[in-house]
């Protein structure tokens, strides 16, 4: 009964306030209302307590930063509070790490090729929610103009406005190259398994004699959807 009390309050206060967009965020999920009521009259609730970052990256194309469609990484980024079973939203500053030639038994600290960095309003421009809770989905190009394949890595980082500073883990990704045929190659470690259909890509191919008939090889890769402008 409490709980009813509480929405018909946020919905009263919507209503005197002319907040159309947030009253039809009710009819659409009044679960996520009940949780976080302030979201009604623009203030929702923001994870301050984030313990873990938890990051999906895998090769894609997209616009590169003189919006022509390149290579590059299209990562799901989550962030989750103490305890929590869902991703949480959070309110910060986020800088993407991109190490190129990245080799995970080395001793030698990684090869930092680019830093991507979005502000607080920029980084809510990337937010989904979803089953998983809130989560945040972008594509960063790889900043070397090389089209061989090369390993990268990805690294996250979550600064807090009371300056808090959380770290994601480095996550490898294979770029295949673009001259080659698997194209949608994505190579993870983490929380992206890989799929390979066709032979193995260490064994030299056999040479087609006149008349045979060869087949080519693909690779599958994960799929991440990214939000729609």
């Amino acid at each position: 009964m409490l709980w009813r009390n509480a929405v018909c309050l946020a919905i009263v206060s919507v209503c005197a306030t002319g907040c159309a967009s947030g009253l039809s965020n009710v009819w659409k999920s009044p679960s996520s209302v009940v949780k976080d009521p302030g979201r009604l009259v623009g203030k929702p609730k923001y994870e301050k307590d984030v313990a873990k970052i938890v990051t999906i990256w895998e090769s894609s194309y997209g616009k590169g930063v003189d919006d022509r469609n390149t290579r590059g990484f299209a990562g799901q980024i989550l962030f989750f509070g103490p305890g929590c079973q869902s991703g949480g939203r959070v309110r910060g500053k986020v800088l993407i790490y991109q190490y190129d030639e990245y080799d995970k038994d080395s001793e030698e600290e990684p090869k930092l090729l680019h830093t991507f960095a979005f502000e607080p309003d920029a980084w809510e421009a990337h937010r989904t929610e979803g089953t998983l809770g809130h989560s945040y989905s972008v594509f960063v190009p790889y900043m070397n103009r090389h089209k061989n394949q090369v390993n990268c890595a990805l690294k996250v980082d979550l600064i807090l406005e009371d300056g808090q500073k959380i770290s994601s883990q480095e996550t490898a990704v294979l770029l295949p190259g673009k001259n080659t045929t698997e194209l949608a190659a994505a190579r993870t470690r983490g929380f992206v398994r890989e799929k390979r259909i066709g032979p193995d890509p260490d064994v030299p191919p056999v040479r087609a004699e006149a008349g045979d008939h060869q087949e080519k090889s693909g690779i599958e890769s994960l799929s991440i959807p990214l939000p729609k402008r």
